[in-house]
Parts: structure tokens; sequence; C-alpha cells
């Protein structure tokens, strides 16, 4: 398999700048979500179906990854709260054990 200038194949590559995502890009996304949908209305008021018709396509592009997007950012919030809860889980064990112990 070839290898890129970084030792990573592409698709190893791909994964590894896909996983790195800002609230900023997500923040971006919506707002030319929002700026896509008003160009939608703005052809459909000015009778320009070709135009809407591709902005309609974009829009259709946009949405699912902005909801990707989203779904990843909730999952790494319940897995931080979960790897902190099981952090303070093990604590207080050790600190009974100690205190049992002493």
């Amino acid at each position: 398999m070839a290898r890129l200038n970084n030792d990573l194949t592409p698709s190893e590559n791909a994964r590894l700048v896909a996983s790195i995502i800002t609230d900023s890009d997500l923040e971006e996304l919506q707002a030319l979500h929002g700026e896509l949908l008003d160009r939608v209305s703005k052809a459909r008021n000015d009778g320009r179906l070709f135009m809407m018709s591709h902005y309609i396509r974009m829009v259709a592009l946009i949405s699912p990854e902005i909801d990707r997007v989203e779904r990843r950012f909730k999952r790494e919030v319940l897995a931080s709260v979960r790897k902190e809860h099981k952090m303070l889980k093990l604590e207080a064990k050790e600190a009974a054990e100690n205190s049992a112990s002493a």
C-alpha cells in the first residue's frame, strides 16, 4: 500500500485529519448552512431555479456533516464524563480501603 510523506496510508491520514475537528469548525459549518438556506430562499424568490437546485444540493451535503460532528462532540463529552466518574469511583474505593486498613 502506498504511503504518504508522513508514513501513513491515505486512509489512515484521512482518519487522522477528520479527527481534528474543533468547535469553530462546527460553527463555520452551521453558518455556511444558514447562508445556503438564505440563498435557496433568495433564488426561489428571484425565480432562479437552476441556482436554487445547486444550493439545495450543497445544503444536502452539509446537513449530515453537521449532524455527524454534533453527535461526535456529544459522544466525546459523554466519554469524558464516564472516564471522570470511573476515576472518582476508583479513588473512593482506594480511600475506603486505606481507611479500613489504617
